[in-house]
């Protein structure tokens, strides 16, 4: 090249490097200024997930709607980078409940978001306290305690208590009463009688309040619902001989500021509750009202009776947790209900109450209760319970005058101290005071051989005992003594072991039980007028013993998480006393018995899949029989009525998480039962094999409001003729148009005389 064509390449690539340079430091500047300005705009959210103990690792965190996400370090941290604003962050983990949250980022700033998932194995980690009386995870617990939170309950919405028990395994929802519509709770195939209804730890729900209690008591009061099956009597005293439902209320400290749930059914049902928490000081409170209205006259059965009574209810619930040093509890609450429950014939207009004319079941209840919980400023754990119950019933049975009273009172105190790492014990001492008037036979002391006012002092010691390798033992009884029937003893014996793995525990336990009778509870059949009630002597103490053997399994399993469980029970009365319809139509006879047996078994098994689905089946058998003696001498078995040998449960539970949107599917299966029939009855002496199904969609916004909508009882199952003789209440009828001489009688009801029917509902939350 010659000097020329080099003086021109060279100014030529000195330019050339000169604009490439010019054009690079360009594009560089603007590049960076985009990144700056982008990193301006953005923020980071940043924590660790843990399972309760543990980090987890490769935990999934997304945020959805969006492709932002990823997944924990071996240290179970994350850290993701996303554009400001509002998001709603899901972390989820195979075996635990899924997180949800929604969360503002900022620009420029690191926002520390700190996941603890709860297991998803039943909640084996869950805190309860009915199986012992004091605070223990649910897998510690010597005594099985079976858990089930107000979202369980959600999954078929329900306005009151009795309508979401009957969707758990080893209960059984029976109706009693074909017009208002009087109903109970059998658990292992034990009437309702033998169960212990606790508020709170606090018995609140028996005798005369007991009779619509269930039907009547909101779920919008209700955090959880504990449920110990077997006898409880060692710990509880009377009535705990089937077990003890323990209805634990929401805490003010803990729930959101406002919530609200509104419903209406296809039948014109109407249902609305609404909670506020609040805080005077450093004082915390909620203040809960429910109402419901059902004014709407249906028949669908064409018995010229109303198929569910007419409902006007409001109930208000006040509860206050006041501030103490070092944590310590002090809560007081305050609780009232009123209800007015009208049930009869079709066209009978509601304030024709007492009529000769037609025949109606009118009854109006005031309930009120209060009471506290306090623990003592003391450096041991010593919890004081103190409570007062009334109940004022005034009611119209046909043209029957009704009118009743039940107070009771209610102290306890409890010491519970962990001594060392083998011994930890409860001692307490209680004290029941009960009070029943009425205006009928029911209360007078030549009926029943009881005083009105009954007094009822007990104490209770419990130990249990860390054997090590996964070994525990609890020994515990109860000393009562009662003015009816002097001084009643009920010691128990409980064992459990566990894997080191904690995935498979054995529990096993024998105790006792007594109970008190109480016509009471059974007499509404007297109270209607279509029976009277007949006492053959003084009934005795009910006494027993049980024995149960239980086996619970968690198995992380590909697909997802898999627990089961399975148990054994058998209960020996000593002493029977159940209500005989069957000796004299016009009549309910209560003697005592040479006793009773049930025994059975009950299998739950939950599988939560890795992807959003849920699924649970219960089955449940029982075989209970009354020991009867003949005139010859022998004894006999004799089935009681409404206890079906065969109840399976189920649930099914599916979320989209994009739409948030989930559809739930539960029902049962009951296989037939002995009803309670008359000489010569038309109708069948068991109920047909029947099942009561339900669906439910729920769509989710991110402003905490949900709308649900669905059916129940979607093949639309209808118990036929409830009622004998509904056309002659009054038995006016001359007798040769009744040849068989059948009486007016409502005791052959078992289940729903509705029909098929929508709901639609919204729930708002305001965290």
């Amino acid at each position: 090249m010659n000097v020329a064509a080099q003086q021109l390449v060279v100014p030529f690539g000195k330019s050339f490097i000169f604009i490439a340079m010019r054009k690079s430091v360009f594009f560089f500047a603007v590049q960076l200024i985009v990144v700056l300005g982008v990193h301006a705009q953005t923020g980071i959210i940043a924590g660790t997930v843990s399972g309760d103990e543990d980090k987890l690792e490769l935990a999934a965190i997304q945020l959805l709607k969006t492709t932002y996400g990823t997944a924990t370090d071996s240290n179970g941290y994350y850290r993701i980078i996303v554009p400001a604003g509002k998001y709603q962050l899901k972390a989820s983990y195979v075996g635990f409940e899924n997180f949800q949250q929604q969360i503002a980022v900022k620009e420029n700033e690191e926002l520390q978001l700190h996941i603890v998932l709860v297991p998803l194995a039943s909640k084996l980690k869950e805190v309860v306290v009915t199986g012992s009386m004091k605070e223990v995870r649910k897998s510690e617990s010597v005594t099985p305690v079976d858990v089930y939170s107000q979202k369980y309950f959600e999954r078929n919405p329900v306005t009151n208590l009795f309508d979401g028990l009957y969707q758990i395994n080893g209960l059984f929802a029976d109706v009693d009463n074909g017009v208002s519509n009087t109903t109970d709770v059998q658990i292992n195939g034990l009437e309702g009688n033998y169960t212990m209804y606790l508020i709170d730890g606090v018995p609140a729900l028996g005798s005369l309040a007991g009779i619509y209690a269930l039907n009547a008591f909101p779920m919008s009061i209700v955090d959880k619902v504990e449920i110990v099956k077997g006898s409880s009597s060692p710990l509880y005293g009377s009535e705990a001989i089937g077990g003890v439902i323990n209805i634990k209320t929401k805490s003010p400290n803990t729930i959101p500021r406002f919530s609200a749930n509104v419903m209406l059914t296809s039948m014109l049902e109407t249902y609305a509750d609404f909670t506020v928490a609040y805080k005077t000081g450093k004082a915390a409170s909620m203040l809960s009202v429910s109402a419901e209205s059902f004014n709407t006259r249906w028949d669908i059965n064409s018995d010229n009776f109303l198929d569910i009574p007419l409902v006007n209810r409001v109930s208000v619930y006040n509860k206050w947790a006041l501030p103490r040093a070092d944590n310590k509890v002090a809560n007081i609450y305050i609780r009232y209900l009123y209800e007015d429950r009208f049930g009869g014939e079709k066209n009978l207009p509601s304030k024709w109450r007492g009529s000769k004319r037609y025949y109606s079941e009118a009854i109006t209840t005031n309930q009120w209760q209060a009471g506290l919980q306090y623990q003592l400023p003391v450096k041991e754990n010593i919890m004081f319970q103190l409570d007062y119950t009334e109940h004022r019933q005034n009611a119209w049975y046909g043209y029957n005058r009704y009118k009743g009273i039940q107070a009771g009172g209610f102290a306890q105190v409890t010491w519970s101290k962990k001594v060392d790492n083998i011994t930890e014990f409860v001692l307490g001492a209680t004290y029941r005071l009960g009070y029943f008037e009425d205006n009928t036979p029911l209360s007078a002391d030549s009926l029943t051989g009881y005083p009105r006012l009954s007094h009822l002092p007990g104490i209770f010691f419990e130990d249990e005992l860390n054997l090590g390798k996964g070994h525990k033992m609890l020994l515990g009884a109860r000393i009562d003594y009662s003015n009816r029937n002097s001084f009643v003893i009920s010691p128990r014996l409980n064992y459990k072991w566990n894997s080191k793995d904690k995935n498979n525990v054995i529990r096993a336990g024998v105790g006792t039980g007594y109970r008190l009778p109480n016509v009471v509870n059974e007499g509404i059949g007297a109270m209607n007028g279509s029976r009277s009630i007949e006492v053959e002597g003084v009934l005795k103490p009910e006494r027993t013993i049980t024995g149960n053997l239980g086996y619970n399994r968690v198995q992380v399993l590909k697909g997802g998480l898999l627990s089961i469980e399975a148990s054994g029970f058998y209960t020996y009365f000593f002493n029977f006393v159940e209500p005989n319809y069957n000796t004299d139509q016009t009549k309910i006879i209560y003697a005592n018995s040479k006793g009773a047996q049930a025994a059975g078994f009950s299998i739950n098994a939950d599988f939560t899949f890795n992807y959003p689905l849920k699924v649970g089946v219960g089955v449940t058998y029982t075989n209970v029989y009354e020991l009867e003696e003949e005139e010859n001498g022998e004894i006999e078995k004799e089935t009681p009525e409404h206890q079906p040998p065969f109840v399976a449960n189920f649930y099914l539970s599916y979320s989209f998480p994009i739409p948030q949107l989930s559809i739930d599917w539960t029902g049962n299966f009951v296989a037939p039962m002995l009803l309670s029939t008359v000489e010569n009855d038309y109708r069948p002496e068991k109920s047909p094999p029947y099942t009561i199904q339900n669906i439910q969609l729920t769509k989710k916004f991110r402003s905490g409001l949900e709308i649900y909508a669905g059916l129940k009882n979607i093949f639309n199952f209808i118990q036929k003729d409830p009622i004998l003789r509904s056309f002659d209440p009054y038995n006016t009828t001359y007798n040769p148009n009744n040849p068989a001489d059948y009486r007016f009688d409502t005791t052959y009801g078992f289940t729903t005389t509705q029909g098929i029917k929508g709901f639609v509902g919204l729930r708002y939350v305001i965290k």
